[in-house]
């Protein structure tokens, strides 16, 4: 097995990449591995373990994931994916994003680059480094590990940095609410302005623009904006939204039990 930096690396070999690797520092690397080693679920990226002599720093190996982030694979040359095959990695990645709830895990970080795509269409979440354990949550701000091209999934209330915010179940319903948006439209939360914006547009509580270039279904714009309420106690429970989709997804030719393309 060849691994290497975030990116990729293919070990020299001319083959393509075979795993994706994390690296992190100090403390923050070690309590990664504590919270994303024991989780087993389908729809989450399997973390192989840790590999040492590649740099200064160990690395966290993971599996290759064949078309890469769920951004990438959305906008992919000549892609195309069905209504169905949209609805069913919403399905998953719900499921997943319950499973690690009920692991007393928010996970604090869900984007577009933090969803990987298999190569039979699966998504997978990765990326747990800013995870925690809900009763050990360290007090850290919330920004200083943040990335500032993921600011369009993370929820309003996360910057509020006079009071050190920390991600909730919550938050990671609202981030689930921008992958909903991202998933069934092909465009990237609050597209039509530029990054710099977008911080204080979710302050004064405006949702993104609805998407036109490929519409979305007046049922599920309905369902984005209450995952997206400024007010964190209205958003909806991760299980309801989950059965809305599954209820979608069985006129789209999707298995309720599987939340798979029926062939």
């Amino acid at each position: 097995m060849h691994v290497g930096h975030r990116k990729t690396w293919d070990g020299g070999g001319g083959e393509g990449p075979k795993a994706t690797c994390w690296r992190y520092f100090g403390r923050a690397w070690k309590a990664e591995v504590h919270i994303w080693i024991r989780l087993d679920h389908p729809n989450v990226l399997k973390l192989y373990g840790i590999a040492d002599g590649f740099a200064r720093l160990p690395a966290l190996v993971s599996p290759w994931v064949e078309n890469g982030t769920l951004t990438r694979y959305l906008e992919g040359p000549g892609q195309e994916i069905s209504k169905g095959a949209r609805i069913s990695i919403l399905v998953k990645v719900g499921a997943a994003l319950e499973y690690i709830h009920s692991q007393h895990v928010v996970h604090g970080d869900l984007t577009g680059s933090n969803v990987l795509i298999k190569g039979d269409g699966q998504p997978l979440i990765s990326d747990f480094g800013l995870s925690s354990i809900l009763k050990d949550y360290d007090e850290t701000s919330y920004f200083k590990s943040h990335k500032p091209n993921a600011f369009r999934w993370v929820a309003p209330e996360l910057f509020a940095l006079e009071t050190s915010p920390t991600p909730s179940v919550q938050s990671d319903i609202y981030s689930y609410g921008c992958v909903m948006l991202h998933t069934l439209s092909g465009m990237i939360p609050y597209s039509e302005i530029r990054d710099f914006h977008v911080p204080q547009t979710k302050i004064n509580g405006r949702y993104p623009q609805r998407p036109m270039d490929l519409p979305i279904e007046e049922v599920h714009w309905a369902m984005i904006k209450t995952c997206l309420d400024a007010t964190p106690r209205n958003r909806p429970r991760l299980p309801d939204v989950i059965s809305f989709f599954k209820r979608q997804g069985r006129g789209q030719g999707i298995s309720s039990r599987q939340g798979t393309l029926s062939l």
